[in-house]
């Protein structure tokens, strides 16, 4: 199994990171404007892309404070299915440490340093998104 982990700290507190990670607004802020995505836990989040020929379809299995936690419930993209996506946040003095995975990769090979790279450049516009109101989405977020 492979996995993807990063950390970055947020200069605002969890709350505010929790909105980011789980309400259509805040997932249009930072990862893809063209997201349906009601919230909560339980709720299927479905982001599309204009290079992606259906939906992701990530249900949202825990949110709170502490921990943000979805799993891919679908089939695409193929070498998601399995995985699961987890945000911790840590309160570090009026800010948030967020450390970020995505677990149960079968193999490190095939799609997987471009997820590796996305998640990277996604981590930093989630920062910029939840701190000043504007991410920077990838080249292909329709």
């Amino acid at each position: 199994m492979a996995r993807i982990v990063f950390e970055i700290p947020i200069d605002a507190p969890p709350a505010t990171v929790v909105e980011a990670l789980d309400t259509e607004t805040g997932i249009a802020g930072w990862w893809t404007p063209t997201v349906d995505f009601p919230g909560g836990v339980g709720s299927v989040m479905k982001p599309s892309f204009a290079t992606a020929p259906i939906p992701f379809e990530l249900t949202v299995d825990q949110v709170s404070e502490q921990c943000v936690k979805w799993s891919n419930s679908g089939d695409f993209p193929p070498r998601w299915a399995g995985t699961t996506i987890e945000w911790t946040l840590t309160p570090t003095g009026g800010g948030t440490l967020v450390r970020f995975s995505h677990d149960g990769w079968t193999s490190d090979e095939g799609s997987f340093p471009r997820s590796a790279l996305a998640w990277a450049r996604l981590m930093d516009s989630l920062k910029q998104y939840v701190e000043t109101g504007t991410g920077k989405l990838l080249p292909g977020s329709n």
